[in-house]
């Protein structure tokens, strides 16, 4: 495929260095916005992936072999992966956020390397700093749930599969089966991924005659993945009762008005109106800021009018394809992390749109060199900016809302630090909604006892004589109190408050009857 070479990349006066400078200052802003003060932003544990903790403290303690079943998100490699940081780091939140910051900063390198093999190194860096400092992509590389995988897989799946088609040396080919291999376990994504990426190639293959020339090397991979797929059967066909919720874990809709509606809420997301969900945004703020939205404006319809090229119809189509999750959901439209498989395709759009604009601004003063640098710099003060904004608007705006502490259920994690750190001498209640409960358990697991019971439970409690201890999560106050000053009459109240803004969180209860 053809490479832009006419006009000069970022850092070009580096000469031979200039490659491997992009390259390093792109995966420095990735890995800084990534792990910048880990430990405290999110500020909580979302009960998702605390499950995932469960789970691998399980694996860990027990070598419960996790399954694609509805709890591991059909994604028991993400499992695996959690419990080896969790055996090196303790079961903390920290502890299931630095897979996700790694990845997160992995991805930047894919990612360039994947758009430097089909649009050169200009737009290469430019979508590699788009990763690396976009809030939607940092956000996402934080939180501790297995979307920050996506990003990384399928940028590596794309680059690899280039480099086969290339060059079907052995290296190349075993590389690409063993993450083909990686992705049937990755989940519903990784699935995609493989698919999307295998049924491409074959058709590529199939179209340029190139059947009857493949190569031992190529036919190895292809054995592997085979294989892959083999073993991947097999755990479905053992987890078929599994696999009939699936439709249902992810909320998929068939309806063709609803289908309609979730792809325009979603192509919206970028530039109008963004996810709603403080878990992965600021509400309604679009995922994109002026700028880059604009220039994803401007890279479509380069990639429009270069359609002719092949690199621009696979841009499209694998963009039309990784839609389809975000689309074809019903939770919370439109949804950043159903859009995730997206996110590369979005960020490598807008590094088209911004190349564009320098090589219309290059071809306007093809002498004046001043007129040139003018042109130049004014793109690199909209690239300052565009990582000043990620920056306020991950490490201030969003980290200083009072409801990303609430999205991140800051109560159980109190509950929990109480629990864990707050001696009692009598037994303890947790009274807390289900989706707190994994938490509370993740993070007290083997350092405290306590039995959880929903409000309308206590009233079955044996009313034994000797102090007992209550620690009741905010959204389950008012049927817990009144359950208890039946129950448990004379008991005291105390209310905890928030680290952030003071707000009241969780109860104790104590009494002594």
């Amino acid at each position: 495929m053809a490479k832009a070479t006419h006009i000069q990349p970022p850092f070009a006066w580096l000469g031979r260095y200039a490659a491997g400078a992009g390259l390093v200052s792109a995966v420095g802003l990735g890995a800084a916005f990534r792990f910048w003060d880990l430990n405290s932003l999110p500020p909580g544990l979302y009960n998702t992936t605390a499950t995932t903790g469960l789970q691998a403290l399980d694996l860990i303690e027990h070598g419960t072999l996790p399954g694609f079943t509805t709890a591991t998100g059909y994604n028991p490699l993400w499992v695996f992966m959690q419990a080896l940081m969790i055996k090196l780091l303790g079961h903390t939140a920290l502890a299931l956020r630095i897979w996700p910051a790694i990845l997160g900063t992995l991805a930047v390198i894919t990612l360039w390397l994947w758009v430097r093999s089909w649009f050169g190194v200009r737009v290469a860096w430019l979508a590699a700093f788009l990763l690396a400092v976009t809030p939607w992509a940092v956000t996402i590389s934080r939180d501790g749930t297995a979307a920050a995988l996506y990003p990384l897989l399928i940028t590596l799946t794309l680059w690899l599969a280039t480099l086969v088609y290339r060059k079907a040396n052995l290296a190349n080919c075993l590389s690409f089966a063993v993450v083909m291999v990686i992705n049937l376990f990755a989940g519903p994504f990784g699935w995609l991924t493989a698919a999307l990426v295998l049924t491409t190639s074959l058709y590529i293959v199939i179209r340029e005659h190139k059947v009857a020339k493949l190569s031992r090397n190529l036919i190895i991979a292809v054995t592997i993945t085979a294989v892959g797929l083999a073993t991947l059967a097999y755990f479905i066909g053992t987890a078929l009762d599994q696999f009939k919720h699936l439709p249902s874990f992810f909320s998929i809709t068939t309806s063709i008005p609803a289908l309609f509606t979730n792809l325009i809420k979603t192509l919206l997301m970028f530039n109008v109106y963004g996810d709603e969900n403080y878990r992965h945004n600021l509400a309604t703020v679009p995922m994109l800021n002026a700028f880059v939205g604009l220039m994803l404006v401007a890279g479509v319809l380069v990639g429009i009018s270069r359609l002719l090229q092949r690199r621009y119809r696979l841009v499209f189509w694998f963009s039309l394809i990784t839609l389809i999750p975000a689309v074809a959901s019903t939770t919370d439209v439109p949804n950043a992390v159903h859009a995730v498989a997206l996110l590369p395709f979005i960020l490598l759009l807008a590094a088209i749109g911004i190349s564009y604009m320098l090589e219309l601004w290059y071809a306007t003063f093809p002498i004046n060199s001043a007129a040139r640098l003018t042109g130049q710099s004014a793109i690199i003060v909209l690239l300052g900016l565009t990582l000043f904004q990620g920056y306020t608007q991950y490490f201030r705006a969003w980290a200083g809302a009072g409801e990303v502490y609430s999205a991140f259920d800051e109560g159980a994690v109190g509950i929990a630090d109480t629990l864990t750190t707050a001696k009692f001498s009598g037994p303890r209640f947790v009274v807390a909604p289900p989706d707190q409960l994994p938490v509370v358990a993740y993070l007290s697991h083997g350092n405290a006892a306590y039995q959880p019971v929903q409000p309308n439970g206590i009233a079955g409690l044996p009313a034994t004589p000797g102090p007992r201890q209550f620690l009741i999560a905010a959204a389950s106050r008012d049927a817990a109190v009144r359950a208890l000053k039946t129950k448990f009459p004379g008991g005291v109240l105390r209310p905890q408050y928030s680290t952030f803004n003071q707000a009241e969180i969780y109860y104790l209860y104590d009494t002594t009857q």
